[in-house]
């Protein structure tokens, strides 16, 4: 069996008009279009995929379902990409080799950077509420993950029962809550909350980080660098301030950001916990480094990843799970056959990132 550890799929308006609390309503999201046929996603009066004058500073539409401009780099019907048509959506599992895939937003992966919390906490039960619904028409092969904003800690704690509620097997955050850490005091009440129900959390991609964002006007280097911060941040909060120690229900897995960044970072944080002018053992007892032999940290790997063979031996085939993007424009096309057919993995650690880790990780 193969999962997808990692897979997405567009919002739309019709998520947020019918299931946001008629409180909330009237702050709903909703879809602009420009003079090109490309939809924008506006919320609280503003969107990041305005179309500015400067070349090459944003991706026209690149979080909104297909307008009359449809990006055919997705290579999937709109009906697949928006979840709208599950028999779509299936067929196109088929054709990538993929029996169960995790569902993640597009639109809303940034909405822990949103700054009012209250409106994005209604916003991400709107849409939870939706995608439980909607994977509940295929069970056996598409598994919702809970989105919630820690910009209103209490609000995410609350939403974590219902999730369980619902059945779904895991939440998403960032590697940042706004310009505030993950192991900040005030996000306490959520971490306890998804220890009690042992809710594993996965910290996912996003391109809101603070000050970096705006660094470069141009998309390339702020999409190679904005990027892989808030989970580099995310991982350090995690491993570097004894959170998992307060936590031992507590796992997480870190997505979208490849794997190549991931022994330097971790040779970078032991040796200065190695270091005693850097203060480490205030925090934590022991390297960093030690967390990932408890079956508590896992990451997203995709099966083209050139440094994969040579990550996977110098860190562990225990703890990386296979993540296909679907149906993310810039993602390449069957990778899960071809991390199945790769020779330089020993079969032992392709059954574990195609499925034996996700396994564990979501509680399969």
């Amino acid at each position: 069996m193969i999962i997808d550890g990692d897979g997405h799929f567009f919002e739309t308006e019709e998520i947020f008009d019918k299931y946001m609390e008629p409180s909330l309503r009237n702050y709903r999201p909703r879809l602009l279009r420009d003079d090109q046929g490309h939809n924008f996603w506006v919320v609280d009066g503003q969107t990041p995929y305005k179309r500015p004058s400067l070349k090459g500073a944003g991706a026209p539409g690149t979080a909104a379902p297909p307008g009359q401009a449809l990006q055919s780099a997705r290579r999937a019907t709109p009906g697949s990409q928006t979840l709208t048509n599950l028999k779509e959506r299936l067929d196109d599992l088929d054709k990538e080799a993929i029996d169960v895939q995790f569902i993640y937003p597009s639109f809303l992966l940034h909405v822990n950077a949103w700054p009012d919390g209250l409106l994005a906490m209604g916003v991400c039960r709107a849409y939870n509420t939706w995608l439980a619904e909607a994977c509940n028409q295929a069970p056996d092969r598409l598994k919702a993950v809970g989105v919630v904003s820690l910009q209103d800690a209490e609000g995410a704690a609350e939403e974590l029962s219902r999730l369980r509620d619902m059945d779904v097997m895991a939440v998403m955050i960032n590697g940042t809550a706004g310009a505030k850490r993950l192991d900040h005091p005030d996000h306490d009440v959520f971490f306890a909350a998804a220890d009690r129900l042992k809710m594993p959390v996965a910290v996912h991609f996003s391109l809101q980080f603070p000050l970096v964002d705006r660094l470069f006007e141009h998309h390339f280097p702020n999409r190679v660098l904005a990027g892989i911060f808030p989970i580099m941040a995310g991982l350090t909060s995690v491993l570097c301030s004894g959170l998992l120690d307060r936590y031992k229900n507590l796992k997480f897995a870190f997505l979208e950001g490849g794997i190549s960044w991931v022994p330097a970072h971790l040779e970078r944080m032991d040796d200065h916990f190695e270091n005693p002018r850097y203060g480490a053992k205030d925090l934590i007892s022991h390297p960093p480094s030690d967390y990932l032999k408890s079956g508590r940290i896992y990451f997203g790997c995709e099966g083209n990843e050139s440094f994969l063979a040579r990550v996977v031996e110098e860190v562990g085939e225990d703890l990386f799970m296979f993540s296909s993007d679907y149906p993310h424009a810039d993602r390449t096309e069957g990778t899960a056959n071809f991390l199945k057919d790769r020779n330089d993995l020993s079969s032992s650690a392709r059954k574990k990132l195609l499925e034996n880790n996700a396994r564990q990780f979501y509680g399969l």
